[in-house]
């Protein structure tokens, strides 16, 4: 068993008598200031509260920040919208494809494997944190009575919490509510960005690597040319038969070998160098849609060049970053023919006509350079550090931005630990867990941000959205307040019913 399951084995021995304790003698648990919330005990304090009276004191501050936060609160509701209808759309092919598992949906580091424990805990604990206090902050600020604040605990802290005297909220101005619930998902967008530019510009900015611009490993697929060679992920490639292996996509390029013939293949270890021989080429993973299936096409085959029938131009394809260069000077309705190698070495021809995607043509494979995908060590850094790389569009920054809060799922956290020799990093293994524990405290701020902005109940967007409806009412000549307060509540109502439906069907197409 794992030092940290045992760890949390003995915290959880030790949490039981106590949650036994506080439940059978609540007055006398009362007088420590603990209590049963749940299967969770509440440590209630007064520390919090005193910090919030003496912080909240500034108010013009907390006013400028209440018209940020509302700002922001509305801007990632926007961006949660976008998100969902963007995954209600993708419903169907969701469905019909493997589930990740119910544990992936669940926000318990540990238990969801993209949440280490540690790093998750401390992730987790700072965000919930900082998320219920900004929330005390902006009460006392705008003469909102504060009952208690404290933190819930049950085997490890899970957050903390602030509970707002309800009479005074619902006394309270519109504009003070709004800055009351916008308060905690913008401290936690604004901390998310903060602690971004420290891990992201400061820490990463220093670094790099002497293996810049090499082809490096970043991914082997099991049963291919490059597993069988057992060339591990991780790998730098420095040679192919005696010559500098070139991470390009210059089709004008050419090598003394050719592509799949078997090659002796020279590679950097953190342990120093080492040989192994394989066939090299495109290799292709799958044989994803038509044409290529129709022509017959085989998953496990080389793609070794390509022919454009119309003008006889044949061109050599020595792997993934040619095949995807010249894939872009294709066009759709295109006919050419494929020269294919099986892993024996047997060639074969096949004629194709590219169907279309979008102005370039479609052949409908999957592939790899003998299994291996490609990245520099430049390019990795880039996206760790850069999320807009690659965008050249709005569009493009949008779907970047999307793509650099999954990093979790393809191993960015922000960079895979297996390639962290590639770089120069001061202060050796510390450098590595304090920008873990940095980007944990980015990501988990980030979600629960963006998460919280749902315009639904009981999620602070939801309250934000009823509040937004009935100033919107009022903008439109709607002046009675109970009227307003009818048709915002019903169509918030039904805004909330809508996006927990949403919410729920894609959280369901991820775990099933």
């Amino acid at each position: 068993m794992e030092l940290t399951y045992i760890v949390l084995l003995a915290l959880a021995i030790v949490y039981v008598p106590i949650y036994v304790w506080v439940r059978k003698g609540p007055r006398r648990a009362g007088r420590y200031g603990l209590r049963k919330y749940g299967p969770t005990i509440m440590v209630e304090t007064e520390w919090g509260k005193r910090l919030m009276d003496r912080l909240a004191g500034h108010t013009r501050f907390w006013r400028a920040f209440g018209a940020v936060s509302i700002a922001l609160m509305f801007l990632m509701m926007a961006l949660i919208v976008y998100i969902l209808a963007m995954g209600a759309l993708n419903l169907p092919s969701a469905f019909s494809s493997p589930g990740m598992g119910l544990e992936y949906t669940l926000a318990i580091p540990g238990l969801n494997p993209l949440l280490p424990i540690w790093y998750g805990l401390i992730g987790l604990i700072a965000a919930m944190v900082i998320h219920e206090l900004a929330h005390g902050f902006q009460s006392r600020a705008n003469g909102i009575g504060v009952e208690s604040t404290g933190v819930l605990y049950c085997v490890v802290p899970l957050g903390a919490f602030v509970n707002p005297d309800e009479k005074d909220v619902e006394k309270a101005s519109r504009r003070a509510k709004l800055d009351l619930y916008a308060a905690g998902v913008s401290i936690n967008v604004i901390s998310a960005a903060v602690v971004f530019l420290l891990f992201a510009v400061l820490m990463l900015g220093g670094i790099s690597s002497p293996y810049g611009d090499n082809a490096a490993v970043y991914q082997v697929t099991g049963d291919s040319p490059a597993s069988d060679a057992g060339i591990p992920t991780g790998a730098i490639i420095l040679e192919v038969d005696g010559e500098r292996y070139a991470y390009s996509s210059d089709l004008g390029k050419s090598y003394s070998w050719s592509p799949g013939d078997m090659v002796s293949v020279k590679y950097l270890l953190e342990d120093g160098e080492h040989e192994a021989e394989m066939r090299w080429g495109l290799y292709i993973e799958r044989v994803t849609s038509d044409p290529a299936g129709q022509a017959g096409v085989e998953r496990g085959s080389f793609l070794i060049s390509v022919t454009d029938k119309a003008s006889g131009v044949k061109t050599q394809i020595y792997g993934y970053p040619e095949f995807i260069s010249y894939m872009g000077s294709t066009r759709p309705g295109m006919t050419v023919a494929l020269e294919l190698m099986d892993r024996g070495g047997a060639v074969s021809e096949r004629d194709v006509t590219l169907g279309s995607k979008g102005d370039i043509g479609f052949l409908g494979i999957a592939t790899t350079t003998s299994g291996m995908n490609f990245r520099t060590p430049a390019e990795i850094l880039d996206i760790a550090r850069n999320p807009l790389h690659g965008a050249d569009t709005p569009r493009e920054a949008a779907t970047s931005m999307l793509g650099y809060m999954s990093g979790p799922f393809n191993g960015f956290s922000p960079m895979p630990e297996k390639v962290h020799w590639w770089y120069d990093a001061p202060m050796g293994d510390a450098f590595w867990i304090l920008l873990a524990a940095l980007y944990w405290i980015f990501w988990l701020n980030l979600l629960l941000g963006i998460s919280n902005a749902l315009p639904a109940f009981p999620f602070d967007g939801g309250f934000a959205f009823l509040l937004g409806l009935d100033s919107a009412l009022e903008r439109i000549g709607v002046r009675d307040p109970e009227r307003r307060e009818r048709i915002s509540g019903r169509i918030s109502g039904i805004v909330s019913s809508a996006v927990l439906v949403v919410f729920l069907l894609i959280t369901l197409s991820v775990a099933l």
